[in-house]
């Protein structure tokens, strides 16, 4: 959804710069020893500009293109072909970045929980630094380093299986990042009254390894400006992450050697080609439902529909048509409620009434088939 509504975003952009483009094609040429007929070239480039305007969305300029001034032609052209080749190039690049997308939030997954250790194991380094100190070595007491061993993060640690992936993915934080973060953490209430405990039970360790997680790496300001920086979908990321983090932390047992590292999906190949194809499919043919859009939507303007309720739309009735194991029922619900976090008050209503009509209309002639019984129940 978010990446068909930065497409429509670019489209719009690329035609905006392409009727710029056919404005700068009729600027009078300064440098020109004739005498430029401004006139003229301003109701050439209106001209042109009115026949884009009717034309951009087929591949060449309509008839009456072809029987006006070369000049307006060729302008026309020319934008024709710069509006298409940006639309492809954001297309191909947005295709990627779907993908893309949620590989980054696996690797989200993994810096959380590397942040964690290096908290952990920056308990160590600062205790060293201290020593050095001579004039003013501080006294530091064995459980006041009681987090380097916290036993919730001791098996990540130790989990060679773990480390690999962390490598793999090229997994590291700033020593600098985890000095600053560090130096907050231990202004934090919570955390200091951990540190204090003679002796800390593997409840107690669990305990604060996840009100640091929770409290801390993701509610600090300065932290979740890190994130917000680095990471433009860091709300919606942030909602998943806490999720499957605090689920890997949770299923730690004590005296535990190895971890169970969350999938993001069970199936990641095949959700990688759902993706793919719907995204794929969508930018395709999604505008085609435009028109059946506009029939079910009495004296309103298709243009005046919201751009995320046309892309829910438009995602939902491809999905339909071309995914036939997924039921429509469960397709409309989707929708309703991805309309419901990201759209306008009452969209779920308008959402869920458009794609009901339509769906049966799509079924009744055809166009929707599924494959298993029960799966055309939109009741």
């Amino acid at each position: 959804m978010q990446y068909l509504y930065a497409y429509k975003q670019c489209q719009k952009s690329n035609l905006q710069l392409a009727i710029d483009q056919i404005e700068a094609f009729f600027q009078p040429d300064l440098n020109s020893m004739e005498v430029q007929d401004k006139e003229k070239l301003n109701q050439q480039k209106e001209q042109a500009q009115g026949i884009f305007l009717e034309t951009y969305q087929i591949t060449q300029p309509t008839q009456t293109a072809t029987e006006v001034h070369p000049k307006v032609r060729g302008s026309i052209e020319k934008a024709l072909n710069y509006y298409q080749q940006q639309n492809k190039k954001d297309a191909d690049r947005l295709k990627k970045d779907v993908l893309d997308g949620v590989d980054f939030l696996v690797d989200r997954y993994f810096y959380l929980l590397k942040i964690l250790m290096d908290l952990s194991d920056f308990v160590h380094i600062e205790y060293i630094e201290s020593q050095k100190k001579v004039y003013t070595k501080k006294v530091v007491f064995e459980h006041e380093l009681k987090f380097l061993h916290n036993k919730v993060l001791l098996p990540f640690k130790k989990d060679e299986n773990f480390k690999a992936e962390l490598d793999k993915r090229n997994i590291r934080w700033a020593t600098d990042t985890v000095r600053q973060w560090y130096k907050l953490l231990q202004k934090d209430e919570t955390y200091l009254a951990y540190r204090n405990l003679p002796n800390a039970t593997f409840q107690q360790d669990r305990e604060i390894v996840l009100y640091i997680f929770k409290e801390f790496i993701l509610k600090n300001d300065i932290v979740q400006s890190y994130f917000e920086e680095s990471d433009i979908n860091w709300i919606e990321n942030r909602a998943i992450l806490r999720g499957i983090v605090v689920k890997t932390l949770k299923s730690i047992e004590e005296n535990s050697n190895n971890v169970a590292i969350y999938e993001i999906s069970p199936n990641w190949e095949e959700d990688r080609d759902y993706f793919r194809e719907l995204f794929t499919y969508t930018l395709k043919h999604g505008e085609d439902y435009e028109p059946k859009i506009a029939e079910k939507v009495e004296n309103w303007d298709v243009e005046r529909i919201t751009v995320v309720d046309r892309v829910l739309l438009e995602l939902a009735l491809c999905e339909m048509v071309c995914f036939p194991s997924i039921p429509v029922k469960v397709t409309i619900n989707e929708y309703i409620e991805l309309s419901k976090i990201y759209s306008t008050p009452k969209s779920d209503m308008f959402i869920n009434g458009i794609l009901d009509v339509i769906s049966q209309e799509l079924i009744s002639n055809g166009k929707i088939k599924k494959s298993a019984r029960g799966l055309l129940d939109n009741k």
